[in-house]
């Protein structure tokens, strides 16, 4: 861990002399989260979208750029929560979850039971993923409770960068295991945790694209073994990796403020 710490030190030190950079980096976690979830856009594809209002070309499902689209919204909501230093409750939990799907949820019909993604409403059906079976439905409401509630009264007291980094980490962990909602559980996820870092000031951290098998493997070996530390190992892993590629990035621009947009920090 200190390492780590070092490395965002020297991470935030570099940052403070580039133009936009928290929008375009909004912009490349907005890429990682969607493209584990099946997006295709490309990270350039992503900031022409957004910056230039262009869909990209090549025939790619429309859907997945309005996944790309609800995932910014998404982003920009919990760090305007952050801004306004506003706790977690289960109807944000929700709400997260209907931006995130506001153009891609569908309505699901379970033996007589329905329930709308695009309202953030839980799921009332069970879920599996490979050879792993997510709690019973019912358990649903009162699991994400104590889940916000937990993270609320730990949260002023996570001010550090290590202790924070850690409760960011569990709370990604444990709300994919809790899996409220039919679809978009990973990118809520993903999403709590940088809400955690963000909540005192902290970088955000991505989870690769690149690396979408290690990040299910860490999920799925930290559910086997019943040990934590696991998935902590596998996210600090990943914070290394962002504030080195960062760091890297930075150091090629000239020692005067940039914009880190178009032709500066496109590829990983």
């Amino acid at each position: 861990m200190d390492k780590l710490l070092q490395l965002k030190n020297k991470y935030v030190e570099l940052s403070r002399g580039f133009i936009d950079y928290d929008k375009f980096n909004n912009y490349l976690l907005t890429y990682h989260s969607t493209c584990i979830e099946g997006a295709t856009l490309t990270h350039s594809e992503v900031v022409h979208l957004f910056e230039d209002g262009l869909t990209p070309l090549g025939g790619k499902p429309f859907s997945h750029v309005l996944m790309v689209k609800d995932h910014l919204d998404a982003l920009k909501f919990i760090l305007d929560l952050d801004k306004k230093k506003q706790k977690l409750t289960v109807k944000t939990i929700q709400t997260i979850s209907s931006l995130l799907l506001k153009n891609t949820g569908v309505e699901y019909k379970i033996k007589g039971e329905s329930f709308d993604a695009t309202k953030g409403e839980f799921r009332k059906g069970g879920v599996h993923v490979g050879n792993h079976t997510f709690v019973n439905f019912n358990k649903v409401p009162g699991l994400v409770k104590e889940l916000v509630n937990y993270i609320n009264s730990q949260l002023d007291s996570c001010s550090d960068f290590l202790s924070n980094s850690v409760l960011a980490f569990d709370a990604h962990y444990q709300m994919v295991s809790i899996h409220p909602f039919a679809d978009g559980n990973g990118r809520l996820s993903r999403l709590i945790m940088n809400y955690i870092q963000h909540y005192h000031g902290h970088p955000l951290t991505p989870v690769f694209s690149e690396d979408k098998a290690l990040y299910f493997d860490a999920l799925q070996e930290t559910r086997d073994k019943q040990n934590t530390d696991i998935f902590r190992k596998f996210m600090i892993q990943q914070s290394q990796k962002y504030f080195e590629s960062e760091i890297a990035m930075m150091k090629k621009q000239p020692e005067q403020k940039v914009i880190r947009g178009k032709g500066l920090s496109f590829l990983f």
